[in-house]
């Protein structure tokens, strides 16, 4: 090979050599540029998740730190408002295991017994302040005597409808009464209560001459224009609050011949047929007795007696035994009822006379209540009867929810052959809490054996205020 041809190919060689240099050179930065934004993404990558980690750990410790402060709030709360109780005994039902040698186990063993027993023991607990300050206003409402007023003024108008001329025909006539109430308890489940009452005004009943009061508030009353003690008892609760001992001058109305709808002069109907049975023949409240026994189950009887003369020398004069058996139960899907038969015996005559009765209310609905009473009596010729009905309204088809209304009759006949029938209807307004307003009409009409029979129409307002 010539020596120009050597030259030739190494300067060839040369240039190719070169040329890939370039080339290399000129490559190799590119890919170095294409991989550093690749590692630079990753890294970002990686820098994003780790700050997203810790901003999830930075709001569960706000989170937490929120929690916190509402804890710290509830203690001081705790802290400003309650109070470390003195130690207090109590109590506590455990169970041990017993061994032939009367040595007592925590755990059961095969040679042991298991026996029930108390143990005492002191506890402090926490309470507020207003439950301290509420215990102890109890606790002085109990060491001291309460006292309540129940008063009330009674308009009534009489007129005359039917038969001859009466000297009621057209008048109108007003009846305050005032009672003052004092309670004090003595002992746990040991009351004493007193009721004094006055009375000032003139009731229809002196010139209409019913068998029974158009107003009742004077029933079982001797004098007015002055003050006059109506009860004074004392009361005391036994075996588990299930027998009831009451003694002292009492007003056995308050227990025997109860009603739910018609047993309150007050605030239900205002005539006295619609609130006791005028077969139990009590004139007057005086000294007795009565014992409950309620075991919680519906079933409930009452004993009791009372003397019903002021001028009676010893307590065998003029006594009354009653005694009455109840139940309260919810026939054929309806409301509650309470259905009583009672028994009373009276030596006021001389001899032992009986009278039998039965008063029963039953709720037909939430609003709607039907009575009923029935009582017969004995009496030196025939038998008194008498017998009253009628409904009750409260809650329901009012004015205001407080509101009631009612609509009876009764039906009265002595022995002897003298009648009266009665209707009567009242709307008891509810005013505010301590004040009721009453409107009443009612429709008598008296048939005495020896002269024509009369009729009268009796409207009436009642405002009761009790505080």
């Amino acid at each position: 090979m010539s020596y120009k041809l050597r030259i030739r190919i190494n300067t060839l060689t040369l240039c190719m050599f070169i040329f890939m240099c370039i080339t290399a050179l000129l490559i190799l930065p590119q890919n170095a540029q294409a991989q550093e934004p690749q590692d630079d993404r990753e890294m970002l990558l990686r820098h994003i998740e780790k700050l997203e980690a810790r901003l999830k750990r930075l709001e569960n410790i706000d989170k937490r730190l929120e929690r916190l402060k509402q804890v710290e709030e509830r203690v001081n709360v705790l802290e400003s408002t309650t109070v470390l109780s003195e130690p207090e005994t109590t109590v506590k039902r455990i169970e041990v295991w017993v061994d032939e040698d009367g040595i007592e186990h925590d755990k059961h063993d095969p040679d042991t017994r298991k026996v029930v027993t108390y143990q005492r023991e002191k506890v402090y607990r926490r309470q507020t302040i207003n439950n301290k300050i509420d215990e102890a206003l109890d606790d002085a409402a109990n060491r001291t005597v309460q006292v309540g007023v129940d008063a009330s003024i009674v308009l009534q108008g009489a007129k005359q409808t039917r038969g001859a001329d009466t000297a009621a025909d057209g008048n109108i006539y007003q009846l305050a009464s005032a009672d003052l109430f004092f309670t004090a308890g003595l002992a746990k489940y040991t009351v004493f209560y007193a009721d004094i009452v006055g009375l000032s005004g003139t009731p229809p009943d002196a010139e209409v001459n019913g068998l029974s009061l158009l107003n009742g508030y004077s029933a079982r009353l001797r004098e007015q224009n002055q003050l006059e003690l109506r009860e004074a008892w004392l009361m005391t609760e036994l075996w588990s609050q299930k027998l009831t001992l009451v003694a002292g001058r009492v007003d056995l109305t308050n227990y025997f011949d109860r009603n739910t709808a018609a047993n309150d002069e007050t605030t239900q109907f205002l005539s006295d047929a619609l609130v006791n049975n005028p077969t139990l023949g009590l004139s007057e409240n005086g000294a007795g007795m009565v014992a409950m026994y309620d075991p919680k189950s519906g079933f409930r009887m009452k004993i009791g007696y009372q003397q019903s003369s002021s001028v009676a020398k010893n307590l065998s004069d003029s006594l009354f035994y009653l005694s009455e058996v109840s139940y309260r139960w919810t026939p054929f899907g309806l409301g509650e009822g309470n259905y009583r038969l009672w028994y009373r015996t009276d030596n006021s005559s001389g001899n032992d006379q009986t009278a039998y009765g039965v008063s029963i209310d039953q709720k037909l609905s939430a609003a709607v209540t039907l009575f009923g009473r029935y009582g017969s009596a004995e009496s030196a010729s025939r038998r008194d009867n008498f017998y009253s009905g009628g409904l009750q309204f409260r809650g329901g088809y009012v004015y205001n929810p407080e509101d009631a209304w009612g609509l009876g009759f009764a039906n009265y006949k002595l022995g002897v052959g003298d009648k009266e029938r009665l209707v009567e209807a009242y709307y008891n307004l509810r005013m505010s809490e301590k004040l009721q307003l009453s409107f009443h009409m009612a429709h008598v009409t008296e048939d005495p054996v020896a002269i024509k029979k009369v009729s009268y129409l009796v409207p009436g307002l009642r405002l009761q205020a009790s505080f």
